[in-house]
């Protein structure tokens, strides 16, 4: 467990966050890196409660699945920070990521991206931390954010959708190139709880328009 929560922790350093606290413009973060990273998420959520996501992977030349993940609001301090656990996949492809206290971001957002680039380390066989490097740099140079609508449970939301390439202008993208093309989308919904309606990655095949793979959690549910 302490392996994961380390391993956590520096991903939130590379991609410029400092992880539990907010902070601010004046710390010379993007656009993209303050609604992602300092924003308070979770300040909708008041109880403890669990929240759950439909998670899916559709690889063209692997495996299949659907399955959930839950991130579980154990305590509300006075402050509002949020202790935290998770249960990130079932059974064989469960991930042991570690309770956290004092957030209130949704760090779930981290953990898919520390699940997504040990995929691509383990596919591509390059290191993460040159993987991390391009996701933060994409966060602070290159996102995309456009405002937009989105529907759950007969209910519309006001959101925010941010989109990154991190390998489009890296000039060492030929060393990796089935991940060249690679794309993100977080799409963030304040009305929801927990702030967080969507994430996906999708690696394009480059042919009949069918992702080589994609990889997406999306906001279900949430209750005591």
């Amino acid at each position: 467990m302490q392996h994961v929560r380390l391993t956590m922790a520096a991903f939130a350093l590379a991609v410029g966050i400092a992880g539990a606290t907010p902070a601010t413009a004046e710390g010379g973060y993007s656009s993209a890196q303050i609604a992602l990273f300092d924003t308070p998420h979770l300040e909708n959520i008041a109880e403890p409660m669990a929240l759950t996501y439909d998670f899916r992977y559709r690889a063209t030349e692997g495996e299949v699945f659907e399955d959930h993940v839950k991130m579980i609001v154990t305590e509300v301090g006075a402050d509002g920070r949020k202790s935290l656990s998770f249960q990130y996949l079932s059974g064989s492809r469960q991930r042991p990521f570690a309770a956290i206290e004092g957030f209130r971001g949704n760090p779930l957002i981290m953990l898919f991206l520390q699940h997504d680039v040990e995929e691509m380390r383990q596919a591509g066989g390059g290191p993460s931390g040159y993987f991390r490097n391009r996701i933060r740099n994409a966060f602070r140079d290159g996102a995309k954010v456009e405002e937009l609508v989105v529907e759950h449970a007969d209910n519309t939301f006001a959101a925010k959708r941010i989109t990154i390439r991190p390998f489009a202008t890296d000039p060492n993208r030929d060393r990796f190139p089935r991940f060249a093309d690679k794309s993100y989308e977080f799409v963030l919904a304040s009305g929801i709880p927990g702030g967080l309606y969507r994430i996906r990655s999708v690696v394009p095949s480059g042919g009949d328009g069918v992702p080589w793979i994609e990889n997406s959690l999306t906001y279900k549910a949430a209750g005591t």
